[in-house]
Parts: C-alpha cells; structure tokens; sequence
C-alpha cells in the first residue's frame, strides 16, 4: 500500500503561479521604458594623436606656408604654456613660437592672449591645422571647453581644426 501511495504524491501535477511575475514584469517593462528616455549622450569632436610622416621628396628651398607646425598648449594651474613641435623647422625657429602665458585667476584663463599667440602661429605657418591640448587635473571642464573652441575658430577665422585633447606623457 504505501508503494501506492508513492506513486499517487509523484504523479500529481504541481501547478506554478505565475502571476506574481507577470505583474513584476509588467510594472518593471514601462519603468525601464521611461528611464531609458533620460539619457542623452553628448560627443566632442577630438581626435587622437598620431605620428606625422616626413615627406621625404621636400625640397630644401620649400616655402615656410608649406610647412605644418602641430602647436601644444599645456593647461596649468598658474600658467599656460604653449610650445610647437615640426619635422621641417629647426629648434631655434620652434623655440620663437614658444610661450609661458602667466594665470592670476585660476578660474578665469587669459583667452585673449592665447588666441593672440595662436594667431601668430597660424598667420606664420598658415598650413597648420593641429593642436595638442594638455589640460592638468585641477583645470576646469568649461575651461577645456571653451579652451578648444578657441582653439578652432577665433575672430570668426579658422584656426586649428583639429583639436586634439591628450594627457600629460613623462
């Protein structure tokens, strides 16, 4: 009799309720609906660094407007240092480009001068199109901003386009 008995427990059908997760998924589906809404992904134009090419057929009597200049302009917290870097020109024609602009409010960066000498730059060596920002930690986010905005088109004239945001190497 109690092989019986077994037998009757194992047969029967255990019915699994379902509706407590039907109704999780239905509250849970219109909530990650209306969630998924309040994302917005924001994109700055930048690209990364890359190793420039030597043409090696350039003449030596080439004009200076041929040349390109990739300026560096390193953010810190009292300065603004800027510094050129070029396969074709010498150490001594780079080191006239350099320039150490002093802060005195962190909070506000002289802009005005920094366009003035990136003006300069690219009225000197107008083929130019490539600058490397070098923010330090403590720099602001709307500074780097508006730091790269400048840096593309100031006084309504283009300057350097490619905008190219790195940390600090070494």
């Amino acid at each position: 009799m109690s092989l019986s008995r077994r037998r009757r427990v194992e047969d029967e059908e255990i019915e699994l309720d379902m509706v407590p997760i039907m109704n999780m998924f239905l509250v849970l589906i219109p909530f990650l609906l209306l969630s998924a809404s309040f994302f917005h992904i924001k994109a700055i134009n930048t690209s990364v660094p890359v190793l420039s090419s030597t043409e090696a057929s350039m003449a030596p009597d080439s004009k200076i407007s041929e040349v390109k200049v990739t300026v560096i302009v390193e953010l810190k917290e009292n300065t603004i240092v800027l510094t050129a870097m070029s396969d074709e020109l010498q150490y001594e024609d780079l080191a006239k480009l350099e320039a150490d602009i002093p802060v005195n409010n962190p909070e506000e960066y002289p802009m005005e001068e920094l366009a003035a000498h990136l003006r300069y730059i690219k009225e000197s060596y107008p083929k130019s199109d490539t600058l490397i920002l070098v923010p330090a930690p403590s720099v602001v986010y709307g500074t780097i901003i508006q730091t790269m905005d400048m840096a593309r088109s100031a006084d309504n004239s283009e300057m350097f386009p490619n905008v190219v945001l790195s940390g600090k190497v070494g």
